[in-house]
């Protein structure tokens, strides 16, 4: 009955339509924030960001279990597509924890809304090989937007930090550039099956359970790997932890909400237009300003002019490399 509804939901005309990815990949962009400010925010509040993360993931694989015996809508790909899909959201998963811990340890020692604006600009990865490999049109305004972006990034890399509040020791550019190689690939990977008719056809319940379960297993490595009297205590108190529920609760609504209702069915009617290359500026567009306007707000940052110029360059490339 659920699978039904969802179908018959999904088949009216408008979820089709290019105006319908654009709002998704909009919405699905700005609830990318709340990562940006739990993975920020979390050790500060004495919460190790691999325990977020690892309960984040088994909340996840869990309640997609569970959506899944509900719909029983797994795959209707052939199962050696399923396996390719699945692996590569799995290594999506995987680099997605590597990831939030490069930014959050580069967020404790650098401006967040400029750390967040340098690794969000990796969608400049999945346009160019949209370009290159699967017929995404470059143009003029498309090659200009192209020049914006790496302009911003330079401007993003000259700028101070300004926060009033206390930072740890160390560098914080080495780990946010290194977020944004890594958050490249990540994003093209992500990208990739919706070019293929065949792929599209693994649900965004199973796309969403293969890198939770790539998430979680990360996680399980690097905190056996770092276990310290202090994280055993964690682990052992984490359900009476009520800063850490939060965090969970927090991503994992909206996360899952949006990663199965919105950005996979919006990827792939992009996609199915000819516009998957245009999803990732659009959803980092959408992030980038919301996550500004947090760390203005919230965090207390200032916006130096160097940075103020680098958001408008960043934006501005973003809006020309949508354009047709």
């Amino acid at each position: 009955m659920i699978t039904e509804w969802i179908e018959r939901l999904y088949a009216q005309p408008f979820f089709s339509t290019v105006t319908f990815g654009i709002i998704a990949m909009v919405i699905h962009g700005s609830s990318w924030c709340l990562v940006g400010l739990v993975m920020g925010e979390s050790p500060k509040k004495g919460v190790s960001p691999a325990l977020v993360q690892l309960g984040g993931s088994i909340f996840s694989t869990a309640a997609g279990l569970v959506i899944l015996s509900f719909t029983g809508k797994f795959s209707h790909a052939p199962w050696g597509v399923t396996a390719a899909v699945m692996a590569d959201y799995f290594v999506i998963g995987v680099m997605n924890f590597i990831l939030m811990e490069l930014m959050s340890y580069a967020m404790q020692r650098g401006p967040n809304g400029v750390i967040w604006s340098v690794i969000q600009s990796a969608m400049i990865f999945p346009f160019v090989c949209g370009v290159l490999f699967f017929g995404v049109k470059m143009n003029f305004l498309r090659g200009l937007g192209v020049v914006l972006l790496l302009g911003a990034l330079a401007c993003f890399g000259l700028s101070k930090d300004n926060s009033s509040r206390p930072r740890c020791s160390g560098s914080w550019r080495i780990p946010a550039f290194a977020g944004l190689l890594l958050a490249g690939i990540q994003q093209s990977l992500a990208t990739l099956p919706s070019y293929y008719p065949v792929a599209r056809e693994v649900s965004s319940i199973t796309r969403t359970l293969s890198a939770g379960s790539g998430i979680m297993a990360a996680a399980i490595v690097y905190t056996l790997r770092h276990m310290t009297p202090e994280m055993r205590d964690q682990i052992r108190n984490s359900f009476r932890n009520k800063t850490l529920l939060k965090y969970i609760m927090i991503l994992q609504g909206f996360g899952l909400f949006f990663a199965y209702a919105l950005f996979y069915p919006g990827l792939d009617t992009m996609a199915a237009n000819g516009l998957g290359g245009m999803c990732y500026p659009i959803l980092v567009g959408s992030c980038i300003l919301s996550f500004t306007a947090a760390s203005l707000l919230m965090l207390k940052e200032k916006m130096r002019p160097i940075q103020l110029g680098a958001l408008v360059c960043c934006v501005s490339g973003l809006v020309l490399i949508c354009m047709k």
